[in-house]
């Protein structure tokens, strides 16, 4: 019989490969993300944020107390176009009561109170009670704010200044 050239592996052999190829993993991991692959914030998910941090009328403050947003779009520099919640039912809001938000006004947001983009930072943030929305129901709360509310028309120039706010540097 011939023998073939059988060896067991050491110890040390089988350390070394295996963090090589944790090593491979992590540097493979790191390659695919790209600036506007960041999966940190999803479509249809709910923040969390304060009234003050909203855009508001210069002669009226509001109170300072926490409401739920949903996001409804954003671009690759991870700037949000969000739709506030509410708690109350009013004349500008829409009742859902699903996935913790109650109702929602019908106007969208791009800007927060010092006309700086929406983005995830300690004005809007993830909470523990945060949900996300199915891509379904986002997409019927995004059309019914755009295209059928009473401020559709300041809904769609709002919405129209986010998708063109870095065409320029684009081209």
């Amino acid at each position: 019989m011939i023998k073939k050239n059988h060896r067991k592996p050491t110890k040390n052999r089988t350390k070394a490969t295996s963090k090589v190829k944790s090593i491979k993993k992590h540097e493979t991991n790191t390659k695919k993300r790209s600036k506007g692959q960041d999966k940190k914030i999803r479509i249809g998910q709910t923040l969390e944020t304060n009234d003050i941090y909203l855009p508001h009328k210069k002669n009226r403050v509001p109170k300072s107390k926490k409401r739920p947003i949903l996001v409804v779009d954003k671009n690759e520099f991870n700037e949000l176009v969000v739709v506030p919640g509410s708690k109350k039912k009013t004349n500008n809001t829409v009742p859902y009561n699903r996935y913790g938000l109650k109702n929602y006004r019908i106007s969208i947001e791009i800007e927060d109170n010092e006309g700086n983009p929406i983005k995830e930072n300690e004005k809007f943030r993830k909470t523990k009670n945060c949900s996300v929305l199915p891509e379904s129901e986002t997409l019927k709360i995004k059309d019914n704010v755009i295209n059928h509310s009473r401020f559709t028309s300041e809904n769609r120039k709002k919405y129209n200044l986010f998708i063109n706010r870095h065409k320029k540097s684009r081209d």
